[in-house]
C-alpha cells in the first residue's frame, strides 16, 4: 500500500522522463566514445591501415571465392585466416588448399601483405597506447617541474630578504661600534680629566 501511494498514487517518479534522461546520457557517452575512437584511429594513420586492411580482406577473398569455386563466406574466413597467419582452417580440418595458379598466387599475396598488415596494426594500437601512458608522464612531469619552479622562486626570494636583513644587520652594527668607539674614547677623556683634577 505504501509503494502504491508513493509511486503510483502520488507520481512522484515520472519514468518516461527517467527513461528520456538515461537515453541522452547514453548519447552523451557515445558522443565522447566517438571521440576517443578518432584520437585512436588517427594514430599513426591507424584509420588507413583498418581501411586498407579491410579492403584488402574483402578483395582477397572474393578472388578465392571466384577462383576456386567456394561460396563468399567460406572465402572470407579463408581470407581472414590467412592474411591473420593463424591457420584456423587447419585446426577445424577444414583445409582449403588453392587449385588454380591464380588461387595459389592469391594465396601467397594474401600471406605475405598478412604478415605486414598484422604488423602495421600491432604498432599502430602500441603506439597509440605507448602516446597515451608517455602523455600522462609528460602532464605528471610537467607540474612536477612547475611545482619545482615556483619552489625556487619562493627560495630566491627568501634568499633575497635574508641578504637585505643581513645588510641592515650589519649597518647597525657598524653604528653601533662607531657610537661605542666615540662613546669610549669620551669616558677615557672626562676619566682622564678627572685625574687631572684630583
Amino acid at each position: 500500500m505504501i509503494y502504491y501511494l508513493l509511486f503510483v498514487g502520488l507520481n512522484v517518479f515520472n519514468l518516461s522522463g527517467l527513461v528520456s534522461d538515461l537515453r541522452l546520457l547514453r548519447l552523451i557517452r557515445l558522443a565522447g566514445l566517438m571521440g576517443k575512437l578518432k584520437i585512436i584511429f588517427h594514430t599513426n594513420g591507424l584509420l588507413y591501415v583498418v581501411f586498407f586492411t579491410i579492403t584488402f580482406l574483402l578483395v582477397g577473398a572474393e578472388a578465392f571465392a571466384i577462383t576456386e569455386h567456394v561460396s563468399l563466406d567460406t572465402a572470407f574466413w579463408w581470407a581472414l585466416s590467412t592474411a591473420s597467419t593463424v591457420g584456423y582452417d587447419a585446426i577445424f580440418g577444414k583445409t582449403i588448399p588453392p587449385h588454380s595458379i591464380v588461387g595459389k598466387f592469391v594465396t601467397l599475396v594474401m600471406m605475405l601483405f598478412g604478415i605486414g598488415i598484422v604488423g602495421m596494426l600491432t604498432s599502430s594500437i602500441t603506439s597509440y597506447l605507448m602516446r597515451k601512458t608517455n602523455g600522462a608522464n609528460t602532464l605528471h612531469t610537467h607540474d612536477d617541474i612547475e611545482l619545482v619552479l615556483r619552489k625556487l622562486d619562493d627560495l630566491e626570494k627568501q634568499n633575497k630578504d635574508l641578504a637585505d636583513q643581513n645588510k641592515q644587520m650589519q649597518a647597525e652594527i657598524q653604528s653601533l661600534k662607531k657610537g661605542r668607539d666615540e662613546n669610549e674614547v669620551q669616558k677615557f677623556k672626562d676619566w682622564l680629566e678627572k685625574r687631572k683634577e684630583k
